[in-house]
């Protein structure tokens, strides 16, 4: 289905406001945007042509009324408030409006937007939803208009039947087809599923790299020499401990039961690690992560969907990355993921290199073998 709205009211202008914002200008060049900010922000958003149209918080029932697509990007506790106040004096909204988010937590939002506009009604319809794609910055200087490009985009439905009533079902197709036009790849859940499973891919990865960087930072004699050794598996695992807490506090909070019972699982599960320590080094523990890791892919932003990914080796010298991505380029080959997974100076690395299907894989190995390199399938 194919589906694009005249005019958008996106609250909120941070990282994922911005950015959808502005993936949506670069697919809709006539869009009409209507922003929702502070004063400075929307100067901001102005300047840089990503709206038309701004309003203050104050003013977000005004700058609703002509929409066909209203996107609260605003923090889960805004969120909330928003919907709060709707529940109690829903907003005059155009027929058949589609009112969604982008909250990381679904079950309260989804709960409170059902309730301000009811499918039953003849106004806006809320489809709740979440897209999988982020960073550790924030702000509308951080946007990113490819954000959304390969990102899970998850759709909320029913949890009662797995389906949706008629009006519901038809906003949701709407939404799924805007966040496909955007790069993303549109998944259906509950939102009482999406937030257990929120929980231990994307809330209990950030608590346990959080914990970790506060563990060693404050052990400072190995704090005063962890930068001389410490290697891409260490900045990695402490990526996400760059994190604002001001932008997870609310999200742990309205997601806080089902993060917990992911902690004490995880709890339990660590407590089997360190005990096999003193039987076979955890090998079971090794395979099971190797199983898991197998079918991954971390191509994809948010939850994990498989790519075709192949290895690639690489010198230690100027121009290398150029080198590998000259042939694709000039094969038509369409990469979808790039990690580097090891490298050490004056000693090269191994380049990871995710595409769509195995025809895409092999032509990449082979056009890579023909201009000198060694590559494989992953």
């Amino acid at each position: 289905m194919e589906w694009r709205p005249g005019r958008i009211t996106v609250a909120g202008l941070g990282l994922l406001g911005a950015s959808l914002v502005e993936a949506a200008r670069r697919r809709w060049p006539d869009l009409r945007v209507t922003g929702v900010s502070s004063p400075d922000t929307l100067a901001k958003a102005k300047a840089a042509g990503l709206i038309d149209v701004g309003h203050g918080y104050a003013e977000i029932d005004t700058a609703v009324a002509d929409a066909d697509l209203v996107i609260l990007c605003t923090p889960i506790d805004h969120i909330l408030a928003t919907l709060e106040a709707w529940a109690a004096r829903p907003p005059v909204c155009k027929p058949d409006c589609i009112v969604t988010d982008v909250g990381s937590t679904k079950s309260g939002i989804c709960a409170l937007g059902r309730k301000a506009f009811p499918v039953a009604g003849q106004g806006a319809v809320f489809v709740g939803s979440h897209p999988m794609a982020g960073s550790e910055k924030t702000g509308l200087d951080a946007r990113d208009p490819l954000l959304f490009q390969n990102a899970s985009w998850v759709i909320c439905t029913l949890p009662e039947t797995g389906g949706l009533p008629s009006r519901e079902a038809l906003a949701a197709d709407h939404l799924q087809a805007f966040a496909q036009a955007l790069g993303a790849r549109a998944t259906r859940m509950p939102a009482e599923l999406h937030d257990q499973v929120a929980a231990h891919v994307s809330h209990l990865p950030q608590l346990l790299s959080t914990a970790l960087a506060s563990y060693i930072g404050g052990r400072r004699s190995v704090v005063e020499n962890c930068l001389q050794i410490a290697g891409g598996g260490f900045r990695d695992m402490t990526r996400l401990a760059a994190s604002s807490f001001n932008v997870w506090e609310p999200i742990l909070r309205s997601n806080r039961a089902v993060v917990r019972e992911s902690l004490a699982g995880f709890r339990e599960h660590l407590a089997g690690v360190e005990t096999a320590l003193d039987t076979d080094l955890d090998a079971g523990y090794f395979a099971e992560g190797n199983r898991l890791r197998a079918q991954l892919s971390t191509a994809k932003k948010g939850f994990a969907i498989p790519l075709n990914e192949i290895l690639v080796d690489l010198e230690d010298k100027p121009g290398e990355l150029v080198r590998v991505f000259a042939p694709l380029a000039a094969a038509g080959l369409n990469v979808l993921d790039v990690e580097i997974l090891k490298a050490r100076e004056g000693e090269g690395g191994v380049l990871m290199l995710g595409f769509h299907g195995t025809d895409s894989a092999e032509k990449a190995i082979a056009e890579l073998g023909a201009a000198g390199f060694r590559a494989r399938v992953r």
